[in-house]
C-alpha cells in the first residue's frame, strides 16, 4: 500500500520535471540564428559568415519600393574587380535598405551607403532565390583607393598580424587589399 501511495505522489513530479526540461532541449535542436545586418561583427566574424567578400567600383544604384510599398530597398550592381572570398562573376548585385523613389528618402543609419563611381570592399551575404546584403551594417564596407597605376588599397588601415610576420601577433597596420585578403580566406576557411 505504501508503494503505491509513492508511485502516486512521485508521478505528477516526474511529468513536471519533463514540461521544465522541454525548452532547453528544444533549444539545443534550434540552429544558430543568423546575425542582423546591422549588428557589429569585426573582421573575423564578418570573413566567417560572408558568402562573399569583393573589391570593385558601384556601377549602378536603382531604388523601389517593395511589394506592399511599405519599404524602399536599393539594388546596387557593382562592377567586380577582384573577388577575396567566395565567388562572382564581373558583376555582383546586392541590395540595401532605403533609398529613394520619387519625393519619399528613406535612410537606414545602420547600412552603409554607396554612390555611384566609388569603389570599395563589401562583405555580402545571401541566401539562394535571395540577392545579397552587406553584412555588418557599416563595417561591412570598406573603402578603397586607386593609384595611378590602377592598383587599389584600403582607404582605412587595417590590423594585420600575417601582414607583419612578428611573433608577437599584434599586427600592424597596413592599407595593402592582399593582406585583407589573406586575413578574409584565412578566416572564411574556417567556416
Amino acid at each position: 500500500m505504501t508503494v503505491k501511495a509513492a508511485v502516486r505522489q512521485t508521478g505528477p513530479v516526474i511529468a513536471l520535471a519533463a514540461l521544465l526540461a522541454i525548452p532547453s532541449v528544444l533549444a539545443a535542436q534550434r540552429p544558430a540564428p543568423i546575425p542582423s545586418p546591422f549588428a557589429p561583427l569585426g573582421l573575423e566574424r564578418m570573413s566567417e559568415l560572408a558568402t562573399q567578400v569583393v573589391a570593385g567600383t558601384i556601377e549602378k544604384m536603382e531604388s523601389t519600393w517593395n511589394h506592399d510599398h511599405s519599404r524602399i530597398y536599393t539594388r546596387v550592381t557593382m562592377r567586380v574587380e577582384r573577388v577575396l572570398s567566395g565567388q562572382a562573376g564581373n558583376r555582383i548585385v546586392f541590395r540595401i535598405p532605403g533609398g529613394t523613389v520619387g519625393d519619399t528618402t528613406v535612410m537606414v543609419s545602420e547600412m552603409p551607403h554607396f554612390r555611384e563611381g566609388e569603389t570599395t570592399v563589401v562583405f555580402l551575404r545571401g541566401t539562394r532565390g535571395r540577392l545579397p546584403s552587406v553584412l555588418g551594417g557599416p563595417e561591412g564596407k570598406m573603402p578603397l583607393s586607386r593609384a595611378e597605376d590602377g592598383s587599389l588599397s584600403l582607404l582605412f588601415p587595417i590590423r594585420a598580424s600575417s601582414a607583419s610576420g612578428s611573433a608577437s601577433g599584434a599586427g600592424q597596420a597596413t592599407h595593402a587589399l592582399d593582406d585583407l585578403e589573406s586575413l578574409v580566406r584565412g578566416h572564411a576557411l574556417r567556416r
